[in-house]
């Protein structure tokens, strides 16, 4: 069972991660409470602003607060390791780490992106029943996309070359620690392998 955990997001009703933020946690039957700024005037306005100041100086939008830790901006996976709320992600991640790292595949150091991806990949794998590398059109017949199945066939050479593969999800040890450039990947698929 969960630890129950005092959260306070901070918010503003036009916000656009604000409100997938609001939405994963009532997705997780996380409790917790929200205040929408915009929403606010005169004195509850300005008490909500000192209030945030005191967590997070810019007064940026989204900011969370999990007891007395506080996240600012759409983090989505840091919110979720605060909370200590663990998904299918967590475990495909931790799995897919276990297998690629020996091999020397890392997962980009910068986690929002590898988590985006990961469910990225677990979408594609309820769609079309295999996990399709999550930046490309999959057709949904699986013979056709076998290039693509994450690791693509590609992954190996784009790391040789570039240190990371098309997406970015997998990387060398020196592009995590930016020994190397990051610059961009070609698509290395073939013209017509995508319909």
């Amino acid at each position: 069972m969960m630890e129950t955990k005092r959260i306070k997001l901070y918010s503003l009703s036009t916000c656009a991660y604000c409100q997938a933020i609001k939405k994963m946690l009532r997705d997780l039957d996380v409790p917790h409470e929200f205040v929408d700024g915009d929403l606010l005037e005169g004195q509850e306005r300005d008490a909500l602003l000192a209030e945030l100041r005191l967590l997070n100086p810019s007064c940026s939008f989204p900011t969370i607060n999990i007891d007395g830790q506080t996240i600012t901006g759409f983090k989505v996976q840091e919110i979720k390791e605060a909370i200590g709320v663990r998904t299918k992600v967590d475990d495909l991640h931790d799995m897919l780490k276990k297998v690629q790292e020996p091999k020397g595949y890392f997962f980009n150091r910068d986690r929002e992106r590898t988590f985006d991806l990961l469910r990225g990949l677990l979408t594609n794998k309820d769609r079309y029943g295999y996990m399709a590398c999550p930046c490309r059109l999959a057709s949904g017949k699986r013979e056709a996309d076998r290039d693509i199945i994450c690791p693509c066939e590609y992954r190996a050479a784009d790391v040789e070359e570039f240190g990371s593969c098309y997406c970015q999800f997998y990387v060398s040890q020196e592009w995590n620690e930016e020994r190397i450039p990051h610059i961009f990947v070609p698509e290395r698929r073939p013209v017509g392998r995508d319909s």
